[in-house]
């Protein structure tokens, strides 16, 4: 008895040691997130013209976008027809047959007067470090405006920045707040995972063929994207 007592204090002593551990290790995680994206935040009005709006992908019911991702279009659609984007990369997870994001997002850009020519879908997109990593390496964008409600900005600039881009981040929250701003819950520990994975020098769980955001989206297609007759 006195053994298994000794056995439950030592373990509780060593959780509590570990969950501050990983406080502080969040802490600064988080500190060091804001910092590299302090002051690159900004509103459509006072974004700087870039060569690619990234668009962050979200959840779709399926052809259907989420309202969280249909503000994060609306706002491509807006930098795309001020010129304020050139070509509009969208990243999101199509990694089953069965969900896809990136072609529901085209689809919705497309209807809403977008040219299919200044598309280009980043299917694995799986989470926000691929998506920055496989920006730079796959579409080859220096540069680029990130389009994501104002709690993932912060996290998706530094991923961006950390990856290469030179990076802004355009929020896409309307006036009456975004529909999905219940989300910036998780952000703390989604920022410790963006430090640990730009620490280790994390890849992207795909790569792939280079795809240059200067030139024709027709290979970053799969056959539902294929509209424009690219094969």
């Amino acid at each position: 008895m006195i053994h298994l007592r000794t056995w439950l204090k030592r373990g509780l002593l060593l959780g509590m040691v570990g969950a501050i551990m990983v406080a502080g290790l969040t802490w600064n995680a988080v500190r060091l997130v804001f910092q590299a994206s302090e002051s690159r935040i900004v509103s459509v009005a006072h974004a700087r013209p870039a060569t690619a709006a990234i668009v962050l992908g979200c959840r779709v019911n399926g052809e259907t976008v989420s309202g969280c991702l249909e503000e994060r279009l609306t706002t491509a659609l807006e930098l795309y027809t001020t010129g304020r984007a050139q070509r509009l990369l969208l990243s999101g997870d199509h990694g089953t047959r069965g969900y896809d994001e990136v072609n529901a997002m085209m689809d919705w850009l497309v209807a809403h007067g977008v040219p299919q020519a200044h598309i280009f879908l980043d299917h694995a997109g799986f989470d926000t470090h691929d998506t920055m990593v496989r920006a730079r390496r796959v579409f080859a964008v220096s540069d680029a405006l990130v389009v994501s409600q104002a709690f993932h900005l912060p996290r998706a600039v530094y991923l961006a920045r950390a990856a290469g881009i030179a990076a802004t981040g355009v929020a896409a929250d309307p006036p009456r707040g975004s529909v999905c701003r219940g989300s910036k819950v998780r952000e703390p520990l989604a920022c410790l995972k963006a430090w640990i994975d730009v620490s280790a020098g994390t890849g992207p769980r795909h790569l792939g063929p280079s795809i240059p955001i200067t030139g024709s989206p027709c290979a970053s297609y799969d056959r539902a994207s294929d509209k424009a007759g690219c094969r």
